[in-house]
């Protein structure tokens, strides 16, 4: 038995609907493994996570972690608020 080209087609257009939402799945978790890789990227950047950050004083901690928040915020287009 041979198929004929309307089958084939028929067989393709079955296949494409069964493929394309998981290819939109896949495409989904590719942006969510960038996101996440470029996360743990900035986070192994970060001076808080710098061995001698457990080093410094309670000052220098502070002023650290004030400079990491005001990058941050700048990253993320917000301005934060002062007293």
């Amino acid at each position: 038995m041979s198929l004929t080209q309307d089958d084939l087609q028929q067989i393709k257009s079955i296949v494409e609907n069964a493929v394309e939402p998981i290819y939109g799945k896949l495409e989904a978790l590719e942006g969510d493994i960038k996101e996440l890789y470029f996360m743990i990227a900035d986070l192994q950047r970060s001076s808080i996570t710098d061995k001698d950050f457990k080093k410094l004083t309670l000052e220098k901690k502070l002023l650290t972690l004030n400079a990491e928040l005001l990058n941050a915020a700048k990253e993320a287009g917000i301005t934060l608020p002062r007293p």
